[in-house]
Order: structure tokens, then sequence, then C-alpha cells
């Protein structure tokens, strides 16, 4: 039974990597609008209808201890809140890819947290995956030419979004012992909301205000799938996967974002794919059949 509860997890971490190489795209997209600010609210507030839905209905849904009350605001306090921040106008500043290639660089600090915490060991075979899973993605997104833009404020933004993203999968491990995914992430995005609050009314108020008469079908379109497939669907996942794996195995599928992010890009925004964005999805494949081998 423990080795198919192991083997699901692999299923849920792959999926999970692919909403969230989506996420970035649909970011994009409402960024021409809206602020990452506003984003992030309303994507809060639909994921955690969505999540509160689903708990009550399939009765998953636990009651926190109360000992376990700051812990989760921590956590909370890490991501949503301060992940989501920086990885907003990270994007704003920069590009979805090399967002995501900044994002992708988590799987190589996880391990060293994880060992000074938890005494979680990789083998030789486990880092030099994670190494040449993070060689192809770089090669992945080396070759965009003229479309290659960036600010050091938007680099800034996504380093910040990498250590606080290493601390919250850290962290996750805690409360995965105790309670499941769906209550860990529905709690979190409520919390969430009450943290962005005064965000919103101090910074966005009149955004807020406009916020109706701006919105269309496409825009509410990427704002849904945004809210179910990225924050509430990957989130549920992911922590499923490292409950299951630890957080140092798990977050070596982190590296698979670029490569489904460049894939939906090609469909969804006529990017081009090119021989070496081919070999280095190739590379980034190996890397990860590497980083999760028990020897």
């Amino acid at each position: 039974m423990k080795n198919l509860n192991i083997n699901k997890a692999y299923p849920a971490l792959f999926f999970a990597m692919m909403f969230w190489g989506l996420s970035f795209v649909w970011t994009r997209q409402l960024l021409e609008v809206f602020t990452p600010l506003l984003i992030i609210f309303f994507r809060l507030i639909l994921s955690f209808s969505i999540l509160i839905s689903i708990a009550k209905l399939s009765r998953k849904l636990q009651k926190i201890q109360k000992k376990d009350y700051l812990f989760l605001l921590l956590l909370s306090f890490t991501q949503p809140f301060l992940y989501f921040i920086f990885e907003g106008y990270g994007i704003q500043f920069t590009s979805a890819s090399i967002a995501s290639i900044l994002i992708a660089t988590i799987p190589l600090f996880t391990p060293i947290g994880a060992y000074l915490l938890f005494s979680d060991k990789l083998t030789r075979m486990n880092v030099l995956g994670l190494l040449i899973s993070f060689g192809g993605v770089v090669l992945v997104v080396a070759d965009f030419g003229k479309n290659l833009s960036f600010s050091w404020l938007g680099i800034l933004m996504l380093l910040l979004a990498v250590l606080t993203g290493t601390a919250y999968g850290l962290g996750l491990k805690k409360l995965t012992v105790k309670y499941n995914s769906i209550t860990i992430t529905t709690f979190q995005n409520l919390i969430g909301i009450f943290l962005f609050l005064p965000l919103i009314f101090v910074f966005e108020w009149r955004n807020l205000l406009s916020f109706p008469e701006k919105i269309t079908t496409n825009l509410a379109f990427s704002f849904f799938n945004l809210s179910l497939f990225a924050s509430s669907f990957a989130f549920v996942l992911f922590t499923y996967g490292i409950g299951k794996i630890g957080p140092s195995k798990a977050s070596a599928f982190s590296n698979s974002i670029p490569v489904f992010t460049l894939v939906f890009a090609y469909f969804v925004l006529d990017e081009s794919i090119s021989l070496i964005k081919v070999a280095g999805i190739s590379i980034v494949l190996l890397g990860l059949f590497l980083s999760q081998v028990k020897r």
C-alpha cells in the first residue's frame, strides 16, 4: 500500500507542474490589463471558493489544531503572500520564460534545507540528476534571441520568489504529516486573502473599482483557469507529493515547469520551438529521472 501511495505521488506532481507551467501563460495575459496584486487577490478568492466547496462536498476538510495556527500563518505568509508578490512582479518586469527558469532553481536549494532540517539524503545520482535537469532548463530558454527581455528589479523579485518558495516547500512537510492536502491548501488561500486585503485597499482601490469595466470573457476565462488549475489543483497535488516522497524529490519536478511553459506558449502565444529547445526538454526529462532513482 505504501508503494502504491508513492507511485501516485509522481503523476500528482506531473500534473501540478503542468498546471504551474500554464500559469505563466495565463498570468502574462492578465498582466496586460491588471496589476499583479489584483490578479493574485481574485485568484485566491476564486481558488478558496472552489476548494471549500470541494472540501465540504467530499467531507475532507479537517479542523486545524490550535498549536498549528502560528505555523500555518507563517507558511501562508511565505506562500501565497510573499511568493505570489515576488513572482507576479517578477513576471511583469521580465518575461514568462525568464521567470520559469529562475523558479526552476528551487530544486537546487531545497535538498540543502531538507538535509539540514530533516536529515534527508540524496544520492550522488540524485544530485547529478538535479544539475543535469537544470542544465536542460537553461538550454530550453537560451534560444530566445531578440525576444529575451529582463530587468534587474524583475530578476531580484524572482530570486526572492525562489527563497520563499524553498522555505514553503520545506515547511510544508511538517503539516502534511497531520493534515490532508485539500485542508492545507484551503486554509492557506483563506489566510492569503486576508494578508492581501490591506494592500488591495491601500494600493489598488481605484483599480478594484474599475475591475468590472476591464474584465472580458477571455480574461475571465484566464482568471478561472489560473484559480482552478494553478492555485487549487496544483497546490493540492504538490502538497500530496511532498507528503509522500519529501520536499527534495518533489521540488525536483519544478525543473519541468519551463518545459510546460514553452509547449503551452507555442500553442497559445504562437512562440516557436527550435531544435535546441527540444534537446533541452530531453535533458530536463533525463535529469528528472536521475533525480528520483534510489541508487
